[in-house]
């Protein structure tokens, strides 16, 4: 006797796992420019006059809320940090707060491409049967 697979109908659920790609994506890209700002606040960490940057998170986020499919912009906007200790020099760059943020973002990134790498195994398998 043959049994005959099952696939779903509904595009819903095919529209459901596109976006989730698409989210991974644009965490994978937002995760990636914020190492590239931390890594410039760190190399910049003895330049005076040189201000703390930082990629906001909430780009991100309105990102993922919009329904626009096709972003043609794939930068986020980086703006300086206020508030923080300046130094004599005008620096203000704290290299705990850098080291500590690069060893969270780096946690982030390989947790999202892990991920990814899991929903394409996923996939392939489908695909494959």
């Amino acid at each position: 006797m043959f049994r005959v697979k099952a696939y779903p109908t509904d595009l819903g659920s095919m529209i459901g796992k596109v976006e989730q790609f698409r989210a991974l994506q644009e965490a994978i890209q937002f995760a990636s420019q914020n190492h590239r700002v931390s890594s410039q606040n760190l190399a910049n960490i003895n330049t005076p006059g040189y201000q703390t940057r930082e990629v906001n998170f909430d780009q991100l986020l309105a990102r993922l809320d919009s329904t626009a499919n096709n972003i043609t912009n794939t930068d986020y906007e980086v703006s300086q940090v206020g508030g923080l200790a300046e130094r004599r020099d005008g620096n203000n760059v704290d290299l705990d707060r850098e080291l500590a943020a690069l060893k969270k973002n780096t946690l982030a990134y390989q947790t999202l491409t892990q991920l990814l790498g899991s929903k394409m195994g996923i996939l392939k398998q489908a695909i494959n049967g």
